[in-house]
């Protein structure tokens, strides 16, 4: 991406396009007035973001903002990891925004929160299970090396392996 362009979901397809006005006067906001980006953005368009999220504390935390672009603009979203804004595009008609959030957005989301839950499970195991594993015993018991686990996580394993 070129610096005077942005992603753009035009007619179907992914492109580049010229930068549209607001996003000049967001940044000139955010760096002129010290204010995160996001804020700077909501101030300019006016409109508070949707927020789409997978645990956005968390450190499988993913989030897709979206605002709505004010006259007829169409919308804006950001796709981001906690720290991170990994990819923003532009969705200039209306129309497009629906095909755009089932086929970009949603599975963007469904695919991160596999993988926060497979880490979430890979913790789990490696927290109770020494490395290699011995299924020589049933009993299973938390590795000295792993912060203790949240209370409801310890209950939904014992609940989870019949105990």
């Amino acid at each position: 991406m070129k610096n005077d362009t942005i992603t753009t979901y035009l007619h179907g397809e992914i492109i580049e396009a010229q930068k549209p006005e607001w996003i000049g006067r967001a940044k000139t906001v955010c760096n002129g007035g010290g204010i995160p980006w996001h804020a700077a953005l909501t101030k300019v368009l006016n409109f508070l973001p949707f927020i789409d999220h997978i645990g956005p504390d968390h450190l499988d935390g993913m989030q897709v903002l979206a605002w709505v672009i004010p006259e007829g603009g169409g919308h804006y979203v950001e796709f981001c990891t906690p720290h991170h804004i990994l990819e923003a595009v532009w969705v200039p008609e209306k129309a497009e925004w629906l095909p755009f959030r089932t086929k970009h957005v949603l599975p963007f989301l469904r695919a991160h929160a596999a993988i926060a839950t497979a880490n979430s499970i890979e913790r789990l195991v490696q927290h109770f299970c020494p490395a290699p594993v011995d299924r020589s015993s049933d009993r299973v018991t938390p590795r000295p090396d792993h912060p203790s686990l949240p209370a409801a996580l310890r209950r939904a394993a014992r609940a989870a392996s019949g105990a």
